[in-house]
């Protein structure tokens, strides 16, 4: 007998289950939970249960924050108890940098409407009694800080699940998965059978073994993870209160009450991946059940604690927990549905799986029965990774950054283990010029060059960093002659087929350039307006396109358009690995290429595209400019980049060629208004909001464009701005509160330096009708506050004189 159901979800720890109440309550009554033991087995039964608000990414602090109220409501919505304990919590800075680092971060969530208050070590010691606070600079409060209790929290969800109409199956093994000609599911589970429409993985350990059941992969890395339990101690039973939540951040660690005791949890400098013997896959047969303690490891941390809790050098141990978590590289969940597998939706790699399950339930019932999530969340899609998320690239990532949960998170930081990965023939000619790199979607790409005597290294700070000089030389000397960018990590996509046009009529928001040679800027906007990205689409002549976009979209780019391909007798093929790029702009950038192609740049104007040779190489040359001067992109296949390299940098001397990186790219677009994806360009944002409606055509009808036109008369209620910003302040990185006459009216999105216009520049989110060209604004930074003007976009070149020279 087969079992049917619209859709299945595989896993009973909290994130399944989440997303199995969510469901239910919004109305699906056709959703089936499958639970291969019983709930809670693999990570969630063990777990120490801390609940916080914070994270460097804004939407992720909101998951987290709903994932605190819900459990907090849950007893009385679901009649039985699930212990929550909202305590609040202090994080430790025993650094001047680590304050400066809580400066920041109160100025973001000051943004998001969180509270988070900086205190000195005698406040936390009156909350605290038993620490001692003789080193520590100071400190943040948190009050949305708390725990609860792992499986009563997951039992309350599931009890909530089945009073709004959800079914959960347990001692439940799925054995294998099938695609039916129709393009449901089968899943067999011993002699049983399941179908379904949709199917999501929540199966944390195993998460990426039923992954390889549809043909796919999830680069999880299964890891070891203790905290102790300390007997009743006489000084926390005197106290009289629960106390609050600690984080240790420069000592890496965890420590809350538990009953009478205190729960200790030090992050291991010695990690170990579980089950290591077994290449770190979990066995079916693992349930509710333990590794053998090894405290040994926890010397360093421990030491740290007791220092902090002297009361504990005379306390007992009760018990120990060493359980597994699963790590995404990256350490951030991966979530969504998976590129390449229709109907097949991934919830795993849970480092907080109990601070984010709550959210994280919530996000996908909305991507599964919407299409899309309430808050955009690419920085946590699966679609982040790809093929080139090796085992050993996922299990060295993850040794790295285990141990340093707490790290203090500057600007622009960038990861060292697991690389190089993916190179261009130019990697080392770049190394040799002094770059220092940078990695996006495994791509190793130029971040700034470090000129002779310099150390190509970051040193990464909340001021103007080690590279922010460089930065600005680079700029100055491309806006003064021209510059090379390495741009092969673009992602590259040729549509052809017989309805390949209509196809991208459908999709974008521009018109298609009808002719060979023709360019246009395209938005890809979900039904709700919402910008899901942008890409250039060249008509190459021969009945396909080139499309080209944003490096970390090119997973979530192709998955978005094979998503709205039925109907279309299309063909989406995805060569980014295929073709390199080369950008070369600036007053200077015709001569260069004319001094190597026989003047074929002469006539060329912009937004269009020719075959030209440069060289012995032929290229696809596309006039269209990120940093607005004039410029092109050389497209070449991946073979022909290094001798395209050199031929240009032999006949650039002449020219007064210089390398450029990424960061001066992202800086010089902000004196031109350009948005950026990721930044400003979000599926929470329409282009009407975004100032972005040139882009979207009032002829043909594409998705969204309902949205779009509803909303052209209509003045928004937030938009974008740009600022000039006191040049005495640090950086704007983004987040940054937006204040008028003391009120809070947005947050900052971007911001940098204006090499050009010589002015400190800022893109910020505000209420509209509180930000016309001209008001006077403050921003906060590091929470002092600077004055902040509006200004006109673009700030240089308003006429785009040098652009389209």
């Amino acid at each position: 007998m087969t079992t049917h159901a619209r859709i299945i979800i595989i896993g009973g720890g909290i994130v399944g289950v989440s997303t199995l109440y969510h469901l239910a309550k919004a109305g699906e009554k056709n959703a089936l939970l499958l639970e291969r033991r019983e709930l809670t087995s693999g990570a969630t039964w063990h777990a120490a249960g801390n609940v916080h608000t914070q994270s460097a990414y804004a939407n992720l602090s909101a998951l987290q924050a709903y994932s605190l109220r819900l459990y907090d409501g849950l007893a009385e919505e679901v009649g039985q108890e699930v212990g929550s304990h909202v305590v609040g919590g202090f994080f430790l800075a025993q650094t001047k940098e680590r304050m400066e680092e809580f400066k920041h971060l109160a100025g973001k969530f000051r943004g998001l409407g969180l509270e988070y208050e900086l205190v000195t070590p005698d406040e936390i010691k009156a909350k605290y009694p038993l620490l001692n606070v003789s080193d520590l600079e100071g400190g943040a409060w948190d009050p949305e800080e708390g725990y609860v209790d792992p499986y009563s929290v997951t039992m309350g969800l599931a009890a909530g699940a089945r009073k709004y109409g959800g079914t959960i199956r347990r001692n439940t093994q799925v054995d294998s998965i099938t695609r039916l000609p129709s393009g449901h599911w089968r899943l067999t589970a011993g002699d049983e059978v399941f179908e379904c429409e949709i199917l999501v993985n929540c199966a944390g350990f195993w998460a990426n073994e039923v992954a390889e059941m549809v043909g796919t992969r999830l680069p999880i890395t299964n890891m070891e993870h203790q905290y102790l339990v300390t007997e009743t101690m006489p000084s926390v039973a005197a106290l009289g209160y629960e106390l609050p939540m600690i984080r240790d951040c420069d000592s890496q660690y965890y420590l809350r009450q538990e009953g009478q005791g205190l729960l200790l949890g030090p992050w291991e400098q010695d990690c170990r991946t579980a089950w290591d013997k077994r290449g770190g896959r979990a066995p079916w047969s693992f349930g509710q059940e333990l590794f053998e303690d090894d405290w040994d490891r926890l010397a360093d941390g421990l030491g740290a604690i007791f220092h902090r809790v002297p009361d504990l050098e005379t306390a007992g141990i009760k018990r120990g927990v060493n359980g597994a978590i699963s790590f995404a590289p990256d350490g951030r969940p991966m979530i969504g549905p998976m590129p390449g597998v229709p109907n097949f939706f991934v919830a795993c790699g849970f480092l907080g799986g109990i601070a984010q399950g709550g959210g994280i339930g919530l996000a996908m019932s909305q991507w599964i029965l919407e299409g899309e999530s309430e808050l955009d969340l690419h920085f946590i899609d699966v679609a982040r990774f790809g093929d080139w998320t090796t085992r050993e690239f996922a299990r060295e990532r993850t040794h790295e950054i285990l141990p340093i949960r707490y790290e203090l998170i500057y600007p622009g930081i960038e990861r060292e283990t697991g690389r190089p990965l993916k190179t261009t023939p130019i990697y080392n000619d770049l190394l040799s010029h002094g770059a220092v790199m940078g990695q996006a979607y495994g791509w190793e790409r130029p971040l700034w060059y470090a000129p002779d005597g310099t150390p190509p290294k970051d040193i990464p700070s909340f001021q103007r960093p080690n590279w922010w000089d460089h930065v600005g030389n680079e700029a100055r000397a491309m806006a003064n002659g021209c510059g090379l960018s390495e741009m092969s990590s673009y992602g590259k996509f040729r549509i052809s087929g017989p309805d390949a046009h209509a196809f991208l009529d459908h999709i974008g928001s521009a018109k298609v350039p009808a002719k060979s040679g023709r360019m246009a800027l395209s938005l890809l906007l979900n039904d709700r307006g919402g910008i899901v990205g942008d890409v250039t689409i060249e008509n190459s002549g021969d009945g396909s396109f080139y499309l080209v976009g944003a490096t970390l979209g090119v997973a979530l780019y192709q998955r978005w358009m094979e998503g709205h391909a039925n109907g279309f007798g299309v063909r989406i093929e995805n060569v980014t690995d295929q073709f390199a790029a080369i950008g070369i702009a600036g007053p200077n950038s015709r001569a260069l290429l004319n001094a190597l192609s026989e003047g074929a740049f002469g006539d060329f104007p912009f937004m269009t595209s020719k075959q030209v040779e440069i060289g012995r190489i032929r290229c696809k040359a596309l006039r269209v400019s990120y940093s607005g001067e004039l410029g092109w992109e050389l497209h070449c296949p991946m073979l022909n980049q290094k001798a395209l390299f050199d031929a240009l940098m032999s006949e650039g001397r002449a020219h007064g060629l210089t390398l450029m990186g990424g960061r001066a790219m992202g800086m010089l677009r902000l004196e031109k208004g350009y948005r950026s994806w990721g930044a400003e360009m979000t599926t929470e944002v329409t282009p009407h909001a975004a100032g972005l409606e040139r882009f979207c055509s009032t002829t043909k009808p594409y998705i969204g464009r309902a949205v779009v036109d509803a909303q052209r008369d209509t003045p928004p209620t937030k938009r974008f701005v740009t600022l000039e910003v006191d040049p005495e302040a640090p950086p704007c990185w983004g987040t940054e509160p937006i204040l008028k006459n003391g009120a809070l009216i947005g947050y900052v999105t971007s911001g940098g330096m204006g090499w050009r216009s010589g002015k400190m520049l800022a893109v910020a989110w505000v209420d509209a009708d509180q930000a016309r060209t001209g008001d006077q604004l403050e921003v906060q930074i590091l929470l002092q506050t600077y004055r902040a003007t509006v200004v006109a976009d673009p700030v240089y070149d308003p006429q785009n004189t040098r652009l389209l020279g």
